[in-house]
């Protein structure tokens, strides 16, 4: 989950050239990339080296492994495990396939609210990792549609107009890892200074002109022994949703051949309050000690040279005698220190990722074909992708240092706010269904489906395209493909009063990951009632789904160290109305 490193640099202290110990980076694995924070340190004379603004991953998408793939909505649908590609018969079925629009025959108005509670139990390969289990649940309006059915030259036409929730992102994960380091940093500093001085005595009886060379060899040996030991805890929060406005249509072009369209405007939750958004907060305690041990070495050599005249004898008969001389002197200092200097250390790290301003559009498209009393078929194409917004990363970072006696030292702070523009490649998403009736009471469907998670990218503005999962070019580390198969049925139970469905199915599906896609398999129950008769009868359905992914989310972390049995229970609820 961390680790740190050691770099020396050069100051001059006292005319000696001493080696430095840098401050000691250490990285935090986040599901939102690696976080670089740097931790104060004493140099070998027992400066404290200040830290460095901390290193982000840069603009990063928002983590996928809460993220729904994207298939429709309702509770009737989810009571059959998603396996609704063919059937399509109520409102819901513009998420689904459009052609089956063709099948409602009075106007009406359809509601679902969704409700998830999820788990996921996390394993770590690193002993000094400690993550365990994070469970958070959320809520939302899921689909709101209306429906109107005509005729239009002489074709059952029908038109409607859908909200739906696409994508959730909502997301948790906490973590605390440890750890204890240390390290050498054993150094040697070789220097020559070079001085000259000349010095000119003129008086009454000399006249001397005295040069000295002085050649100075200096050596600083430093030997630190530096260690870190540290305790970090992780939160990450993540929220939001990718919401779909879509008109749609349908029209029966014969009796048994149906086709349908919707046009799908993406934009994100912050007109309810839910935009898409995360925060993760890094908070780590620890020491920071440092034995060091400096041996400086001066070795001069002076090279006197000097020369001129001196006036002697009397008076009456001066004799200027002329001068010249060499001289070499020597000599050479040694010292020695030993000092420990303790620190410990206290941080936070902040960041705020915020995306806004979020706009895409595609095309939705479908058929439905009755090819026999008993066997219907369908077909359905969401079309891939581009999203786009302006995403703000709001960076703070505060670490407080302590000497031996718990006073604070220094307090460093550091806070970065940045925008940038950035684009979503959604995949395409196919699905192909079939509906066998065994009686007019009992039917059974089953699709099997792909996403072409391949075409999954993420980019900030002015940067490559990267594979979102693991911030790698998007062309040499494109996610896999994946598939999904669901097979579901509803009986219809007759009663004096009202029909009573029961619905159930199962499902196996892929999901991205690095390396392989994950295995996700899960089942679902559902029933409904039916209150009055046409027109003004309401329906109400509910649906109730389990899914299970052992070993998966490999990709959580950077380091891929992690990991995680996900359980998730969701409730869908529906009302429908006809008019």
């Amino acid at each position: 989950m961390w680790g740190w490193n050691r770099i020396a640099w050069l100051s001059v202290v006292s005319g000696m050239v001493i080696p430095v110990a840098s401050a000691v980076p250490v990285t935090i694995q986040t599901p939102g990339g690696s976080v670089v924070v740097d931790i104060s340190h004493a140099g070998p004379q027992g400066e404290l080296v200040n830290p460095e603004p901390p290193t982000d991953a840069g603009f990063r998408p928002p983590t996928i492994f809460a993220a729904p793939l994207p298939v429709g909505s309702g509770a009737r649908a989810w009571g059959h495990a998603g396996a609704f590609t063919a059937v399509a018969d109520d409102a819901t079925a513009a998420s689904w396939n459009p052609a089956g629009l063709v099948q409602l025959e009075a106007p009406e108005v359809s509601a679902v609210y969704r409700f998830s509670d999820r788990k996921d139990l996390h394993a770590s390969e690193r002993s000094n990792l400690e993550v365990g289990a994070n469970s958070y649940s959320s809520h939302e309006l899921n689909y709101l549609s209306g429906v109107y059915p005509f005729r239009f030259d002489g074709l059952n036409t029908v038109i409607s107009l859908s909200y739906q929730e696409a994508y959730d992102y909502t997301y948790v994960f906490t973590a605390q890892f440890s750890g204890a380091n240390t390290g050498d940093l054993n150094t040697t500093v070789n220097n020559i200074f070079t001085e000259t001085q000349t010095n000119v005595h003129d008086g009454a009886f000399v006249d001397i002109t005295i040069i000295s060379d002085v050649v100075t060899e200096t050596q600083s040996q430093v030997s630190q022994a530096l260690n870190s030991s540290l305790l970090s805890t992780l939160d990450f929060h993540q929220s939001g949703t990718i919401d779909a406005i879509s008109p749609a249509f349908a029209v029966e072009l014969t009796p048994t051949l149906s086709m349908g369209a919707a046009i799908n405007f993406y934009t994100d939750g912050e007109s309810r309050g839910n935009p898409v958004m995360s925060k993760l907060h890094a908070h780590y305690t620890g020491t920071s000690d440092s034995m060091a041990t400096i041996v400086d070495t001066r070795k001069s050599t002076a090279h006197i040279r000097w020369s001129g005249t001196m006036i002697s004898g009397d008076a009456d008969a001066p004799v200027i005698e002329p001068i010249a001389q060499t001289e070499i002197q020597q000599f050479s200092e040694d010292s020695h220190s030993t000092r420990e200097d303790p620190y410990t250390v206290e941080g936070n790290y902040y960041e705020y990722n915020r995306t806004e301003d979020f706009f895409g559009i595609n095309p939705t498209l479908g058929a439905l074909w009755v090819a026999s009393d008993r066997l219907t078929l369908g077909v359905a194409l969401d079309l891939p992708w581009s999203g786009k917004g302006t995403q703000t990363k709001h960076v703070q970072h505060e670490v407080t240092t302590f000497n031996s006696n718990g006073v604070a030292v220094a307090t460093d702070t550091f806070e970065s706010k940045e925008s940038s523009e950035v684009t979503y490649s959604f995949p395409l998403y196919w699905s192909a269904g079939a509906l066998w009736r065994w009686t007019d009471r009992l039917y059974t469907s089953m699709d099997v489906s792909q996403t072409r998670w391949s075409m999954y990218s993420y980019k900030a503005e002015g940067e490559t395209a990267i594979n979102p999962l693991n911030s790698e070019p998007h062309e040499s580390s494109k996610l896999d493909d994946c598939w999904s198969v669901r097979v579901g049925g509803e009986y219809l139970w007759m009663l004096s009063w009202t029909e009573l469905p029961v619905r159930g199915g199962l499902f196996w599906e892929e999901r991205p990951s690095i390396g392989s896609p994950d295995q996700y398999w899960g089942f679902s129950l559902g029933s409904g009632l039916s209150l009055g008769k046409e027109p003004g009868r309401a329906i109400l359905d509910i649906a109730y789904i389990f899914e299970q992914g052992n070993d998966v989310m490999e990709a959580l972390l950077p380091d891929r160290t992690t990991y995680s049995d996900s359980t998730k229970h969701q409730i869908f609820m529906s009302l429908i109305w006809h008019f």
